[in-house]
Formats: structure tokens, sequence, C-alpha cells
């Protein structure tokens, strides 16, 4: 029995220059994708200034710019592996459903949450003094 496109293996998926369902979830695969390269560029360019200034110049150039090319190429790749795309297609696809709220609904929303955390921030504050006074006078806490 052969293998099909969609089960190949990851190795074998990073050396193909072929998209996989090349029209849908195209956002969240890009955003994904960039993010990746993101991650991999700050790693070259922290590279280069933190681990490699003892080296020779040019291999100062050479190293990280071969890590954020690579990076950019496995991004590249990993978004367009089945089993990622097949993901990030489907996150799409749930997120496409998702009802956004109305700015005025997100302002109300935020200042109960902001209420809230500072009532519980006091009450835990109170508590903890309460209790601080009540073990203090017992002998159990010395302060």
């Amino acid at each position: 029995m052969s293998k099909s496109k969609s089960s190949s293996g990851l190795l074998a998926e990073m050396f193909s220059a072929s998209l996989y369902k090349r029209a849908q979830g195209q956002q969240v695969r890009q955003v994904t994708g960039l993010a990746i390269a993101a991650v991999f560029i700050v790693a070259a360019w922290t590279m280069k200034i933190n681990l490699l200034s003892g080296l020779d110049p040019n291999l100062q150039l050479i190293i990280p710019t071969v890590t954020g090319a690579l990076g950019c190429w496995f991004a590249y790749r990993i978004v367009n592996y089945p089993r990622a795309a097949d993901f990030l297609i489907s996150v799409q696809g749930e997120m496409e459903k998702v009802s956004w709220p109305t700015w005025p609904q997100l302002w109300r929303a935020t200042i109960v949450v902001l209420v809230v955390m500072v009532f519980l921030a006091v009450s835990l504050f109170a508590f903890d003094v309460i209790w601080q006074f009540v073990f203090t006078q017992v002998g159990f806490l010395k302060v």
C-alpha cells in the first residue's frame, strides 16, 4: 500500500516545494507562517548579537543569515504540511463562525472585568489584613 500525499512524512515535506490546499485557510496560514518566521529571524538576530561576538566577522554574518533563511523555509513548509495545514484551515473556518462583539459591548465587558478584578483585589487584601491581625493577637504569627 503506497503512502498518499497527506500521509507523507514531515522530513519529506520539508524538501518539497508544493503547496497543500493552496486556496484554503490563507489568512491563518499566512499569519502563522509569518509568526514562525519572525521567531527564527529574532533568534538569528539575537544569536548574532549575543552568541557570536567572538567569531570571525564573516561567520557572524553567515551563521545568522543561514539560520534565518532556514527558519523562513521551515515556516513556509510547516504551514503547507498536510496535518498542520488542515488544522489551520479548520481554525479559520471556526473563526469565521465567531460572533464578534461590537465596540460598546466590548467596552462594557472590559469595565465589568476591571471592576470585578479591583473588587477581588480589595477583598483579598482585606482578608489578608484581618487574618494577619487575628493570628498576631492569638500569638500564632509574630510580625
